[in-house]
């Protein structure tokens, strides 16, 4: 099963495009005899490590999954800073903001129909969320900074994904995406927290930003505005995660 947002969705690309796609075509053309795999694609936009528990949890369990892939983006951070209250589900099924939410039917309906509108409301509702919650992008890559509660809520959320991963014998291996470069040095800060996070709970862990560094220098892996992978970038997260799962044997 894969947990995530918008990037585990596919958000930017075709269906078969996406990684979690890929990675499943990636595991069943192995060479070999192996069992069929499965990837549960239950990446949502607009969810963070909470609301991926409660999916979890709710429903995700009934399907008794082998492997649980969450998909991290720095972005979760903030997103936990404004908290679950602050988006709403809209009569469509979407997880959207309250801001956009406050657009009207009207409003909602061109948004999802035009992507140029979507793309000038996205950076408008962008706005208006900065200048109300006051988010503070860079304090995300230090530690004990602007949202050191938010990244150690996050790391409960994540001990309670573990936690109920133990209890249906599923194994947790949490992958960090970066969000679109330029990167330095201080862009690894979630990696080395989420190593240890998977060390003390027993899970594995993924870092795609190494990977997409190497892989930038030749190809286009991020939308420039939308800010999305391209099916490049895509790509890329796909391999790396096959990588890690076969070289340590997580799959048959």
């Amino acid at each position: 099963m894969g947990l995530g947002d918008s990037f585990t969705y596919g958000a930017g690309v075709e269906f078969e495009e996406t990684y979690l796609y890929r990675l499943e075509e990636m595991l069943n053309s192995r060479p070999g005899n192996h069992p069929r795999i499965e990837i549960i694609k239950a990446g949502i936009s607009g969810y963070f490590p909470e609301p991926e528990r409660l999916l979890l949890e709710k429903y995700g369990i009934d399907y008794s999954p082998d492997l649980i892939l969450v998909g991290f983006l720095p972005n979760d951070v903030i997103d936990t800073y404004l908290g679950i209250d602050a988006v709403v589900v809209d009569e469509s099924g979407f997880l959207r903001t309250r801001e956009y939410k406050e657009l009207g039917t009207t409003g909602m309906l061109l948004c999802r129909n035009s992507h140029l509108l979507r793309l000038i409301l996205r950076h408008y509702i962008a706005y208006q969320v900065s200048k109300k919650y006051r988010p503070r992008w860079s304090d995300v890559y230090k530690e004990n900074g602007f949202h050191e509660k938010d990244w150690r809520m996050i790391e409960r959320e994540y001990y309670n994904i573990a936690s109920i991963a133990r209890g249906i014998r599923s194994h947790v291996v949490y992958v960090h995406i970066p969000q679109k470069g330029p990167w330095d040095e201080t862009h690894f800060c979630p990696s080395k927290r989420l190593a240890e996070l998977a060390q003390e709970n027993g899970g594995g862990f993924i870092d795609v930003l190494p990977s997409m560094i190497q892989a930038s220098e030749n190809q286009s892996l991020y939308y420039e505005r939308d800010g999305h992978c391209t099916a490049d970038g895509y790509a890329v997260i796909a391999k790396v995660i096959f990588d890690y799962l076969t070289g340590n044997r997580l799959v048959p």
